[in-house]
């Protein structure tokens, strides 16, 4: 322990994430022999509780009062939340340190007779969701149009008694301020987000530890300075500054701890989005091209995509955004099997659903809800009928929902309804899975519209396509239909990483680049 330790004041906030954040600060200064004093300030963004963060004019809601009592020296440290701080610091401050990095993602708080697992978002049709974020609100209306986005103010407690009063059906909180305060959530179901799927503001989850230029203690706050999360939120915040945005600014920017990617989501400050642009490379950031891709994107080929689309699909006002159309239609026939496996799961067995068409067909067939219905991923689930029980839901990807769903139902026998040309990924991974031979599924052929790219989404539908007469270069989801599409004699133009909307975004962007 340091013989010339310092005592440090603390300035912060006063809501209850605030004083966490300072206190915590201040248990790492003392393990390393600081006396610290907490100093809680006012600031502009807490006194105006009445107006949106997008009709607040000017920058810093939340940090300028409390940078002011430092460059007074009122305080000698003062902790924030990083996404809050000007990219540009005010003369005379710097950052002195960035511990390690919180949960990155946002969340959605859903009342229990709001919940509906079909849905993107996991609340019912029509809702109401509270947020002030205009990069929240975009990005919500983008993948579910039909949610009532309301302005939301307060800090986290009273955006949640508000949900608990019934004036919403859903909140959209950080998670890193959920976790932090480790609330008691009672009978809200929590659905945590996918970052590359809803792009979190640049520096979510991380703190600043800010300190006037030339102080006497900055070496020793500087040892609390963690270079992983220094070198990400880096770059999140470096193209922030770049687009000359706020609060106010629709953007959202991260980079997965330990890669070199960056996912980014720019739209509109009124209106519908306008773009996003994912996986771009770090080099891209530094060389500044990114900024020219992100406010003049290219457009992206005209594509047929080899499935039903809703005229409310995100991926029609994705490609619209980008001044080209896209077009669908199943290229295969799915029906029930002439000769079923005999034998059918007894109400409250556990079902697992492996596609959208296996859901849909069965949905159809049967009352789903009789049984422990497990889902390979979001997709399946939304295509069960709007308000269908869903016990699990896996993360899309085939060779691990297996493992992790043997996690979860145990010894329980697991029904699984399948098509003639299923790959059984279940072997070796459920212990009492009941296969069941419940449909088929075959390639038939369509009529194709005119189309520069084709975005095929399973190996069926690739042999569905090329009977059509399909010839255009191939973008394919996942790497057994990429390996179909090369033995059919199609041209594979990419590998898109899901079937969401955002899936399908990189490998388009690739392909426009070139």
């Amino acid at each position: 322990m340091p013989s010339n330790a310092p005592h440090i004041r603390i300035g912060t906030r006063g809501s209850a994430l605030a004083l966490w954040q300072a206190h915590h600060v201040r248990n790492l200064l003392r393990e390393r022999g600081a006396t610290v004093e907490i100093v809680v300030l006012k600031t502009r963004g807490d006194q105006i509780q009445n107006v949106s963060f997008d009709k607040m004019e000017g920058k810093g809601f939340f940090t300028k009062e409390i940078e002011k009592a430092l460059l007074h020296k009122d305080v000698d440290l003062v902790v924030h939340s990083h996404k809050d701080l000007e990219t540009t610091p005010p003369a005379g401050l710097i950052v002195a340190a960035v511990p390690p990095r919180g949960p990155v993602e946002d969340l959605l708080l859903v009342r229990r007779e709001a919940v509906d697992l079909t849905t993107p978002f996991h609340v019912k049709r029509g809702g109401a969701v509270g947020t002030s974020s205009m990069r929240r609100k975009n990005q919500l209306k983008l993948s579910q149009p039909d949610l009532n986005v309301e302005p939301l103010r307060g800090n986290v407690i009273t955006r949640i008694r508000k949900l608990c009063e019934g004036k919403y059906d859903a909140v959209m909180l950080a998670h890193a301020g959920v976790h932090r305060l480790e609330l008691e959530l009672g009978d809200l179901h929590v659905h945590v987000l996918n970052p590359l799927n809803f792009v979190p503001a640049p520096a979510q989850g991380a703190l600043a530890l800010q300190m006037r230029e030339g102080d006497p203690n900055l070496s020793f706050v500087e040892v609390l300075n963690d270079e992983s999360t220094v070198h990400a939120i880096g770059i999140e915040r470096s193209i922030l500054r770049d687009l000359e945005g706020g609060c106010q600014l629709p953007f959202g920017a991260y980079v997965p701890e330990g890669t070199s990617d960056v996912y980014t989501y720019l739209g509109k400050s009124e209106g519908d989005f306008r773009h996003a642009w994912f996986d771009v490379k770090v080099n891209d950031v530094n060389e500044g091209s990114m900024l020219s891709e992100l406010t003049s994107p290219k457009r992206w080929p005209n594509a047929f995509i080899t499935q039903n689309l809703p005229k409310s699909a995100p991926l029609r006002n994705l490609f619209g955004a980008r001044g080209s159309a896209i077009h669908g239609a199943s290229c295969v026939h799915v029906r029930h099997s002439d000769n079923p496996t005999p034998g059918e799961p007894m109400t409250n067995d556990w079902l697992f659903l492996g596609s959208p068409q296996c859901a849909a067909l069965f949905a159809s067939l049967h009352d789903v809800s009789r049984y422990r219905i497990a889902t390979m991923g979001a997709g399946t689930s939304q295509s069960l009928p709007s308000g269908t029980p869903i016990a699990w839901t896996g993360s899309g990807n085939p060779e691990r929902v297996f493992g992790e769903l043997s996690q979860v139902v145990g010894d329980s026998a697991v029904w699984i309804p399948h098509a003639n040309r299923t790959m059984r990924r279940w072997e070796g991974h459920l212990l009492h899975a009941k296969p069941w031979h419940f449909y088929d599924v075959e390639a038939q052929v369509v009529q194709l519209p005119s189309h520069d790219v084709a975005l095929v989404s399973s190996p069926s539908n690739a042999e569905g396509y090329k009977a059509s007469g399909g010839t255009a270069p191939v973008v394919a989801i996942g790497e057994t239909t990429a390996k179909k599409v090369r033995e059919i004699g199609l041209t594979l133009a990419g590998t898109a990483a899901s079937t969401h909307a955002w899936g399908w975004s990189a490998a388009l962007d690739k392909i426009s680049a070139t």
